[in-house]
């Protein structure tokens, strides 16, 4: 076992329990570094198209657009930023770009990767309060709250995962650190060591966890809640011809059989997807069948990405993400990282139920 492996597996094993192979710190590191690269992947893709077909000159309508049919009290916080925006559009959608593929550098190449996950939080819920419009307004065909606050999600999921597992060897942030010392400040969440630990995010990622879970189990019950409370059997038809009209030659099968399935039973798949999200919302907010809840919502990401997103949808003047399915699928991948990692989580229903039933650890813990 590696020398820095993290003290929580450490304790666990003096404890005697089972630890897969996979949780020792360095595979978690590249666990880490893995999801850093498919996150700055997307980003880099939102950051691209923010150059192509003149996406500048339809900015200030989109903004314009977004505070259209919003409450009352919003008035004067969109007209500020569609004057702000009409002034200049070019700069601010240029201006955004480059943030975005900055972001996406830092993710790939592991570059003063702290400051990119604190900027690119505040970045995200910028998008999500100004274009996105708070990700409404709210009517029918409201499916989704939004995805700017998706992205800032992820990547306080990857601020965890560095208190989590510490330094990253595969990151030019690592090569930078072995000559400069000081560049930690900008690189690293503080870590975990053996012989102590080091800053408040390490010391409480197990709660900063459960907090990031908390707040992603929020967005599934906003979901849920619109699914249900706008009649989304009304609507889930064209949502799946809609992408099907736009689909690649090749992806025409995929697109017609889940178009064909869906026409037949509208209402049952709108009221499954209602309820799972409802379900996933319950397991991410209680803690409760985590392990169970964790690998489902990944492929339920994965499968609303690819038939209701038509897996980002084809980008076209104006495209400008790749869709949140990924990012929520990519979330619920790096839940699973820290759950194995921390094991049994006290703050949480299933640790309750652990106490009494010793084979729910199956259900709810991936180090078991």
């Amino acid at each position: 076992m590696d020398k820095t492996v993290e003290p929580l597996i450490v304790k666990n094993l003096m404890k005697g329990e089972k630890i897969e192979s996979f949780l020792i710190w360095g595979r978690g590191v590249k666990l880490s570094r893995i999801v850093a690269i498919t996150f700055g992947l997307l980003w880099g893709i939102d950051g691209f198209f923010k150059f192509q077909g003149a996406l500048y000159t339809q900015i200030p309508g989109i903004v314009q657009q977004a505070g259209v049919g919003q409450p009352a009290f919003l008035n004067g916080w969109f007209s500020f930023w569609y004057g702000v925006v009409s002034y200049n559009p070019m700069l601010v959608t240029y201006g955004t770009g480059i943030l975005e593929i900055s972001i996406a550098f830092a993710l790939i190449a592991g570059f003063a990767r702290k400051i990119a996950y604190i900027g690119g939080i505040i970045l995200g819920m910028f998008i999500w309060a100004v274009p996105e419009g708070f990700g409404g307004p709210y009517g029918p065909g409201s499916v989704t709250v939004g995805g700017g606050d998706i992205y800032a999600l992820g990547l306080l999921f990857m601020i965890v995962l560095g208190a989590t597992y510490g330094r990253d060897r595969y990151t030019l942030d690592y090569l930078i650190e072995r000559r400069f010392g000081a560049w930690t400040a900008v690189a690293e969440v503080p870590k975990v060591h053996l012989d102590h630990i080091k800053g408040w995010f390490s010391r409480n990622s197990m709660k900063l966890s459960r907090g990031s879970a908390i707040l992603f189990g929020l967005v599934y019950a906003s979901e849920s809640y619109l699914a249900f409370y706008f009649n989304l059997s009304g609507n889930i038809v064209s949502v799946v011809q809609d992408q099907a009209s736009s689909a690649p030659l090749f992806l025409s099968g995929w697109f017609s059989f889940w178009e064909g399935q869906v026409t037949a039973a509208p209402a049952f798949y709108a009221t499954l997807i209602g309820v799972l999200e409802a379900l996933l919302a319950i397991s991410l907010i209680l803690g409760l069948g985590r392990k169970v809840a964790y690998v489902g919502g990944a492929a339920f990401a994965i499968l609303a990405w690819g038939v209701g997103e038509g897996f980002g949808g084809t980008p076209v003047p104006g495209y400008t993400d790749p869709g949140t399915g990924i990012v929520q699928a990519i979330a619920f991948l790096i839940l699973l990282g820290l759950n194995a990692t921390h094991g049994t989580d006290p703050l949480t229903i299933d640790s309750k139920i652990e106490a009494r039933f010793n084979w729910w650890k199956k259900v709810a813990e991936m180090s078991y």
